[in-house]
C-alpha cells in the first residue's frame, strides 16, 4: 500500500466532507460523536483502520508533505456579513446568516481496491432579514451522503457520490434537492496528481452542473499549490501541527427560494475566498479559523445555459470557527 500526496481535499471528499449548508440533530449527529468516542475509548481504533488501508492496494497518502490527511469528521459555526437570497422570478432578497453546522464520512474497505464511503450532514441556519420584504427564519437541513471509491491501477484512482439533502424553513414542509458527482485523479508522482470530474445538483428549480479540472502540486514538504478549478487554493504547513491555507471554497452563504413562501436550496455555484489557520490542539483532533468574502461564481450549466466564471467579489465578509478530526497517517 503507498500513501498518496494529501495536498488539499480531492473534491469527491470535499463533498462528503467539507460541505458548509446544514441541519437536524438526533441520529445523524449521533454518527460523528460514534466515530471520535470509538477513537478516544479505543487508542488502536484508528490504528487499525489506517492499517487495513495500509494493507490495501488504495493509494491514501505519501509522506512528502506537511499537511494533514482530510477530516473525517468536523463541527463548525459559520457568519455571513449578508447573503442574497435568489427567488424564482430573478429577484432577490439579502439577510445576514449563522450556521452550526457538522459533517462526518467513514470509509469502509470492501475489497482490496474497493472502499464505500457513508456520512451526515447535519446543521441549522438562522436567516436574520436585512430586506423588507422578508421575514427572518430558520432553515434546518439534512444530508445524507453515500460514495464510491476505486483504485483502478497504481496511477489511476475513480469514485463517485450521491447525497439526497432536505432542507426544512421555518413553517414550510420539507424540500428536497440531490447532489451527485463523479472524478477521476491520475497520480504522476509523489507531489503531482491530476484530477477531472463533474458535480451535479437536481433542486426543483434549475439543474446545476460544475465541471472540474486542475493538478495539486507538493512544491516542498511545506509548500503546496492546488490548481484544481474551479477552488483554487495555496497551502503551507510548516510543521505538522499547524496548516494555513488561502483560496477558494464552496460557499455555505449561496441559497435560492420560491416566491411567497420560505421553500429553499442550497445553490453551488458560489465560492468563498478565505485565509484559514488550523491548529492541532490534541491528538487527531484541529482548531481552524477562517476569514474571507464571499460572491465568485465558478463556470457551471444552469438548466440549459452556460455561466461563464465571474470572480468580482462581493462586500459581503465572513468568519468561521471550527473543530476537525483528522486521523494521523504516517
Amino acid at each position: 500500500m503507498r500513501w498518496l500526496n494529501s495536498t488539499e481535499r480531492p473534491p469527491h471528499l470535499s463533498a462528503l466532507t467539507e460541505c458548509r449548508t446544514h441541519a437536524g440533530k438526533g441520529v445523524l449527529a449521533a454518527f460523528a460523536v460514534a466515530v471520535v468516542s470509538t477513537a478516544q475509548a479505543d487508542p488502536a481504533f484508528m490504528q487499525r483502520w489506517v492499517q487495513q488501508f495500509e494493507d490495501s492496494e488504495i493509494v491514501l497518502q505519501r509522506g512528502t508533505t506537511n499537511v494533514p490527511f482530510q477530516p473525517l469528521a468536523f463541527v463548525e459555526t459559520t457568519h455571513y456579513g449578508e447573503s442574497e437570497l435568489e427567488r424564482a422570478d430573478g429577484s432577490s432578497v439579502t439577510a445576514r446568516q449563522t450556521t452550526l453546522s457538522q459533517g462526518a464520512v467513514l470509509p469502509f474497505l470492501v475489497t482490496p481496491r474497493d472502499a464505500l464511503l457513508i456520512g451526515d450532514w447535519v446543521g441549522s441556519t438562522r436567516f436574520d432579514s436585512t430586506s423588507s420584504e422578508l421575514d427572518s427564519f430558520n432553515v434546518l437541513s439534512v444530508g445524507l451522503p453515500v460514495g464510491w471509491f476505486r483504485q483502478v491501477n497504481p496511477k489511476w484512482q475513480a469514485g463517485g457520490f450521491i447525497m439526497p439533502l432536505g432542507h426544512k424553513a421555518s413553517g414550510e414542509d420539507w424540500n428536497w434537492e440531490t447532489m451527485a458527482g463523479g472524478f477521476t485523479r491520475y497520480v504522476q508522482n509523489d507531489r503531482l496528481w491530476w484530477a477531472f470530474g463533474l458535480y451535479a445538483d437536481f433542486n426543483p428549480g434549475d439543474d446545476i452542473y460544475l465541471p472540474y479540472v486542475g493538478a495539486s502540486y507538493a512544491v516542498t514538504d511545506q509548500w503546496t499549490l492546488s490548481a484544481v478549478m474551479p477552488w483554487p487554493a495555496v497551502l503551507y504547513a510548516p510543521n505538522d501541527r499547524s496548516l494555513y491555507r488561502l483560496g477558494v471554497s464552496p460557499s455555505g452563504a449561496s441559497w435560492s427560494m420560491d416566491q411567497g413562501n420560505d421553500d429553499i436550496q442550497y445553490e453551488l455555484d458560489t465560492w468563498d475566498f478565505g485565509f484559514s489557520a488550523e491548529h492541532r490542539v490534541h491528538g487527531n483532533f484541529w482548531l481552524q479559523g477562517e476569514v474571507g468574502v464571499t460572491g465568485l461564481t465558478g463556470m457551471s450549466i444552469r438548466g440549459d445555459q452556460w455561466e461563464e466564471p465571474d470572480f468580482a467579489v462581493s462586500s459581503s465578509p465572513y468568519v468561521s470557527i471550527g473543530i476537525n478530526f483528522r486521523p494521523s497517517v504516517d
